[in-house]
């Protein structure tokens, strides 16, 4: 959510698109979801709708245990009366090997809860990176945003 390299970062993308909403942006960039899972419940968290977006670091490093982290993060949120929303692994010209199977692991897990699902790991088009190959351009990161909308939306429908 931080939009590395952008000026306008999906969260402030998310709170003109809908200035009703408080959007608390609690991201940690770069880290991944092991990292954060020591500490996840007892984060504080104040939103009806909690956002879970990891899973492109943990790709690239192979960490064990995504899923069942993803799993738990999820169930934490739950038991907590949120609503949590997932992003996927987002898309890059030249994603980690493991990408492919930590955004199935996101689809699974949406599938098994009936969450939410913002699709950032499809979403991706020539000319999305930056030169870095990694960072989303300006046009893209506000695609993420509107796809993440779309998806928070869904969520508090159901």
């Amino acid at each position: 959510m931080s939009g590395y390299g952008v000026q306008v970062s999906p969260a402030a993308r998310i709170r003109t698109a809908r200035p009703d909403w408080v959007v608390v942006d609690h991201s940690v960039p770069g880290t991944p979801l092991k990292a954060l899972m020591p500490g996840f419940s007892s984060s504080p968290r104040t939103g009806q709708v909690v956002v879970i977006g990891n899973g492109f670091v943990d790709a690239y490093q192979g960490i064990d245990g995504y899923a069942q982290d993803l799993r738990t993060a999820v169930l934490q949120v739950v038991a907590e009366g949120r609503t949590p929303v997932l992003t996927g692994v987002i898309g890059t010209p030249n994603p980690p090997a493991l990408a492919h199977e930590y955004n199935a692991a996101t689809h699974q897990i949406a599938k098994e809860y009936g969450l939410a699902h913002a699709g950032w790991g499809e979403a991706y088009r020539e000319g999305d990176a930056s030169p870095d190959g990694i960072h989303r351009t300006q046009a893209a990161s506000d695609r993420l945003a509107d796809l993440l909308i779309q998806a928070i939306e869904k969520g508090q429908d159901e």
